[in-house]
């Protein structure tokens, strides 16, 4: 997994590590963002105790990253607007969506560049490890590494797609206007291809003017081939 040996010259890199339910992967980039390496561990992330998961990084991290990236995929999440968001009420709102299960802890991230805050749930363990392998790295949901690393800003007619393993998360703009974030399921790239289309035309979307941007799906080609019958798409 480590580009080097020597932990000496560790603080160049950056490390990001991403959490789902069925275990981790870590990647390696150098000070010009490239990829260096990456690897992934399978676990059933639900059934690890904190002493499991940092006995399973611990054989990871041995170098000193410049940058440490967090980030947890779910699709269980709630974005409630920053001047109503009162953090003793975190758990409260997240309630209202989803039941959250003993082992669960409730956390959230502030993105004031969209005045918002994203409120979400890990499992206790893994927070557990995390804040005493990282303590001062914030956990990012991934949908908040989505908007802040590769959105960033409003944008005025654009459509912005994240896909996952089986999942796609959308997000819209329309006239500079955010008008949708929501995470939909795929099994074939026609499902992918029917929930972007049905998510234009429920919002009457002019695709000649908007901006269809995809990422992510370098290893499933034939999402963006099906997808480039009805639109012109970008790929990140």
């Amino acid at each position: 997994m480590e580009p080097h040996a020597d932990s000496t010259i560790g603080n160049q890199y950056g490390l990001s590590i991403r959490f789902d339910s069925d275990g981790f992967s870590l990647s390696v980039v150098d000070e010009l963002k490239t990829l260096l390496s990456t690897k992934s561990v399978q676990a059933k992330l639900s059934s690890l105790s904190s002493d499991d998961i940092i006995t399973l990084l611990n054989k990871e991290i041995n170098i000193n990253y410049s940058a440490i990236n967090l980030i947890f995929e779910s699709d269980h999440y709630l974005f409630v607007p920053s001047p109503l968001f009162r953090s003793h009420e975190a758990s409260d709102y997240l309630n209202l969506q989803q039941k959250i299960g003993q082992n669960e802890i409730v956390v959230y991230n502030n993105l004031p560049i969209w005045d918002t805050v994203n409120v979400f749930s890990i499992p206790r363990a893994l927070q557990t490890a995390l804040n005493q392998l990282f303590p001062n790295t914030i956990i990012e949901h991934h949908i908040s590494y989505f908007l802040t690393t590769k959105v960033k800003t409003q944008h005025e007619n654009s459509l912005f797609i994240w896909t996952r393993q089986k999942m796609m998360d959308i997000i819209v703009f329309k006239n500079s206007k955010l008008q949708l974030l929501n995470s939909y399921a795929y099994q074939t790239a026609e499902d992918f291809t029917y929930h972007t289309l049905n998510v234009i035309d429920q919002l009457s979307v002019n695709t000649e003017k908007c901006k269809v941007k995809l990422f992510n799906a370098g290893k499933k080609p034939e999402l963006k081939k099906t997808l480039e019958i009805y639109l012109a798409v970008n790929t990140d």
